[in-house]
């Protein structure tokens, strides 16, 4: 798994909802993009399904989030699976 899949992966939930996220966009707050919460919450739970990953409820709002800050912490997460 590296980050271009993921960003890949990532942007294909986005559009499935509509949302159409060019690479230069990575780096974008998908709230200021345009991805309402609703959409961002559906595109998460996909997400969770998909890399069998919880991201972090508490505060997880608190920062930006961006399609490389969600690509960084799926493979965070994988990282420490294979250790495990």
């Amino acid at each position: 798994m590296n980050e271009s899949t993921v960003c890949e992966a990532i942007a294909g939930e986005l559009s499935t909802r509509g949302y159409q996220l060019d690479p230069e966009e990575y780096r974008t707050d998908l709230i200021s993009a345009g991805v309402n919460s609703v959409n961002l919450v559906r595109v998460l739970t996909a997400l969770e399904e998909l890399f069998d990953i919880e991201f972090e409820a508490a505060g997880f709002f608190a920062e930006p989030v961006t399609v490389e800050r969600l690509a960084a912490e799926i493979i965070e997460h994988a990282a420490r699976n294979v250790t495990r």
